[in-house]
């Protein structure tokens, strides 16, 4: 009887570890669609620029407490003017043409 119970224990944790294991990997995602973007230079003094790709829409830069402070509609080679903001931490979003956020990347202001 205890041989029983047993086997039977040992197929139940089995089936738990195996059922466990396989729902894992079915949630594991592979993002294939991953977008290099760039922006430069960090620090920057005065101008900001993004490398050239076709899906940047707009460009949005906030500051650290989430206010837009500046928006740019984005053309490619064109640099983009941050001079009169003051010195500190700033968060460029990058935008693409359905409104969806491609990036978020920190940018030192000095």
């Amino acid at each position: 009887m205890k041989q029983l119970l047993l086997l039977c224990l040992f197929f139940c944790l089995c089936n738990v570890v195996f059922s466990q294991n396989s729902f894992s990997e079915k949630l594991t995602l592979k993002r294939t669609d991953r977008v290099e973007l760039q922006i430069y230079p960090n620090p920057v003094s005065s101008h900001l620029s993004v490398n050239d790709n076709e899906l940047v829409n707009e460009i949005n830069v906030f500051n650290l407490v989430g206010r837009k402070v500046k928006s740019f509609d984005f053309v490619n080679g064109e640099k983009y003017y941050i001079g009169d903001l003051p010195k500190g931490m700033y968060l460029v979003q990058l935008i693409d043409k359905r409104n969806k956020i491609l990036t978020t990347q920190r940018v030192s202001k000095r």
